[in-house]
């Protein structure tokens, strides 16, 4: 495969969700998947380890924390980044996330 799915960030279910609705299920599939491939759930993008192959990010989240998650994932030195819509509240955000990834080279 040219691609794996190394990571999954998820800070509700891994965190205050993870006895709510889905939070159970979440948890299951989560230890089945890292049983089956290997794959590591983390709780934040902060706690990413350096990349050693070059490293893309799906954006999932509540729309208000994707320009944060934006800036994150760059730090995190993530290369091509796929941001689900909406992707900001504001066009504004969206622009400034748009120059943001430009600046970075992503």
């Amino acid at each position: 495969p040219s691609a794996s799915l190394d990571y999954v960030v998820e800070p509700w279910f891994l965190g205050a969700g993870s006895t709510g609705p889905g939070g159970p299920e979440f948890g299951q599939w989560a230890k089945e998947t890292t049983s089956a491939h290997g794959t590591s759930f983390l709780s934040s993008v902060a706690d990413l380890p350096a990349p050693k192959e070059p490293r893309c990010a799906l954006i999932s989240g509540r729309t208000a924390d994707n320009p944060r998650l934006l800036t994150e994932c760059i730090a995190a030195d993530c290369k091509t980044i796929y941001l689900e819509k909406p992707g900001a509240p504001t066009v504004k955000e969206l622009q400034q996330m748009k120059e943001e990834a430009e600046k970075a080279g992503v």
